[in-house]
């Protein structure tokens, strides 16, 4: 909604993919926010907290070592399972590899403007869970391109990043809104 608002104004914003530290203790849950630019950076918005409050920096601007985008935290898990496990729905007790790979995935499409669920998955997500024996190699070559080329749209405009363009957005994902696996057919893709 935030993002819309932005862009209704006239003001760049897109829609961020990733974990926060500050929502569980020792945790980087997952977290959506709208990042926006002020005419001189992006900044990156939580619209949950600047609500309520409880939060000791400035919900204007989440500081970058409070909130990680999925590519961020794809790099920084990369073959360390303990801290892989430490990003999800800590709630659900939902979190590892898998779940990043699937955020990293949303977060593609969130920054080509479509903006999905966060319990949507397809491609390579697709098969993914909690008991999915792991990513295969040509998997995790895939998503290290696509962690590497999202690193570069913090510079970019609000337009469809080109580094991106290229990454083929689904046209069908598999949604969990009530816990059970749903195809929903994307009519916008």
């Amino acid at each position: 909604m935030a993002v819309s608002r932005f862009r209704e104004s006239c003001i760049p914003a897109r829609l961020r993919v990733g974990f926060a530290d500050y929502l569980v203790a020792d945790r980087w849950e997952d977290h959506w926010l709208c990042e926006w630019h002020d005419g001189g950076r992006w900044k990156r918005l939580d619209v949950e907290f600047a609500a309520i409050g409880g939060v000791s920096f400035d919900t204007l601007d989440v500081p970058g070592d409070r909130f990680l985008t999925a590519s961020e935290a794809w790099i920084r898990i990369k073959g360390d399972a303990e801290m892989a496990s430490r990003f999800g729905v800590s709630s659900l007790n939902l979190g590892g590899e898998w779940f990043v790979a699937g955020s990293l995935l949303r977060e593609m499409a969130a920054l080509r403007k479509l903006e999905l669920k966060p319990w949507d998955y397809w491609g390579l997500s697709k098969n993914l869970s909690p008991v999915s024996t792991g990513l295969s190699q040509e998997a995790r070559i895939e998503l290290d391109d696509l962690a590497s080329r999202l690193t570069t749209v913090t510079i970019d405009g609000e337009d469809e990043p080109d580094a991106l363009a290229d990454w083929p957005l689904p046209g069908e994902v598999i949604s969990f809104p009530q816990g059970e696996a749903v195809a929903v057919v994307l009519h916008n893709s």
